[in-house]
C-alpha cells in the first residue's frame, strides 16, 4: 500500500524506473511506522509484473499471481527468523547464492532486508561483496529506522531513500478515517508514535498507552529528584525494551528543543506542560549526552540483553544528567 504521506518517494521510483536509473542498492530510512516496507515491497511488485499500469501492478499476470502468493522466484525478503532476534549470516550467504542463478523470467531480481539494522557484523560483511560486485539486474532495498546502526560501507555503496513523518493534520486525518473509534486519543497515540501514524495505530492498545504514561511519571519523577532511578519494574517491560526507549529519546529531544526555543517542532504536545518544568532544570549539554547514550541503547535492541538491568541503567544516567543544573 502507497500512503498519502509516502507518494513523493513512490513517484521518485517509479521515475527512476522509467529512465533505467535503478541503482543496484537502495536504503530506506526513517522512523518506525511510516510504511518503508509496505512501500519497498509495492515496488518490488511493481518491477516484477509483466504489464504495470498507471504506476501499479496489474495483478493480473504469472508474476503478479505469483508474487501475491508468496511463491515468487525472483523475489526474497529478507527479516529476523525471530521477532527482535539478529539477521544470520547463513540468511545471508544463502540470498547471495541466490544471485548467482539465473533469473527466471523477470526483468529484475529483488531482495529486501528489513529491519537492515538486524544485521550483525558477520552478516553485514557477508553482504558487502554483492553491494560491491552486484550482479546485473539485482536490486537490494535495505529498510532501515536506526540508520546510523549500518557500518558506513554499507551506507556507502547504497542510494538512500528518506521518510518523514506526515504534518500533523494529515497524520491525524489519515487516522481518524481509517479507525474514527480512536478519535477521542488521536493526539496521544501520534505523539506516542513520534508522529508515525501506522505505529499510532499499532500502539492503540490500553496497555501500551498506560506503559507510556507509567515511565513518563517515573522519567519526571527522576529528572526532579522525585523518585529512585531504580523504580521501573521489570513486569512493566514485558514487551520489550525498544519502545520504551524510543519514548525517552523522543522526550529528551523534545527537551532539547524547548531549550532551543523550537517550540514548533516539538514532537510531545500532550506531555509539553511537565516537559517545560523539566527543561528549567536541566542542562543542554546533559541532554545531548544522555541522548548519545539512548541512541547507544538503541544500537543494541536487536541483541539479547537483560531488559531490567539496560533500564535500571538508563535510568541512573539520567538521574546523573538531570542532577545537573544551570
Amino acid at each position: 500500500m502507497i500512503y498519502p504521506w509516502t507518494h513523493s518517494q513512490w513517484h521518485g521510483l517509479i521515475q527512476r524506473a522509467s529512465d533505467d536509473r535503478l541503482p543496484h542498492a537502495l536504503i530506506f530510512s526513517g522512523l518506525d511506522g511510516l510504511g518503508k516496507y509496505s512501500t519497498a515491497k509495492h515496488f518490488a511488485h511493481f518491477l516484477l509484473c509483466e504489464t504495470p499500469d498507471n504506476e501499479q501492478a496489474c495483478n493480473q499476470c504469472r508474476s503478479c499471481i505469483q508474487f501475491n502468493a508468496g511463491t515468487h522466484p525472483d523475489y526474497t525478503s529478507i527479516e529476523p527468523e525471530e521477532p527482535g532476534k539478529q539477521i544470520k549470516v547463513d540468511q545471508i550467504r544463502t540470498l547471495i547464492d541466490g544471485f548467482s542463478l539465473a533469473q527466471h523470467y523477470s526483468k529484475h531480481r529483488i531482495a529486501i532486508i528489513s529491519p537492515a539494522d538486524a544485521m550483525n557484523l558477520s552478516s553485514a560483511n557477508s553482504l558487502l561483496k554483492s553491494l560491491e560486485e552486484p550482479p546485473a539486474k539485482t536490486l537490494i532495498i535495505l529498510v532501515t529506522s536506526n540508520l546510523a546502526v549500518l557500518p558506513a560501507t554499507i551506507k556507502s555503496r547504497c542510494q538512500h531513500i528518506h521518510f518523514t513523518p506526515p504534518s500533523h493534520d494529515m497524520a491525524l486525518s489519515w487516522l481518524n478515517s481509517k479507525h474514527p473509534e480512536l478519535a477521542s486519543h488521536s493526539n496521544t497515540l501520534l505523539a506516542m508514535a513520534n508522529g508515525a501514524p501506522l505505529n499510532a495505530f499499532s500502539q492503540a492498545n490500553s496497555e501500551q498507552v498506560e506503559l507510556r504514561e507509567l515511565i513518563f511519571t517515573h522519567f519526571c519523577a527522576i529528572g526532579l529528584g522525585q523518585q529512585s532511578p531504580l523504580s521501573i519494574e521489570n513486569r512493566q517491560l514485558k514487551q520489550g525494551i525498544a519502545t520504551p526507549i524510543q519514548w525517552i529519546y523522543s522526550w529528551v529531544s523534545d527537551l532539547i528543543k524547548m531549550k532551543l526555543q523550537q517550540l514548533q517542532s516539538i514532537v510531545n504536545s500532550d506531555k509539553a506542560d511537565q516537559l517545560q518544568i523539566l527543561a528549567k532544570k536541566v542542562e543542554l549539554d546533559g541532554l545531548f549526552a544522555y541522548l548519545d547514550q539512548l541512541i547507544d541503547a538503541l544500537r543494541l535492541r536487536h541483541a539479547p540483553l537483560n531488559s531490567q538491568m539496560v533500564m535500571d541503567e538508563l535510568m541512573l544516567e539520567w538521574q546523573q544528567a538531570s542532577t545537573k543544573t544551570n
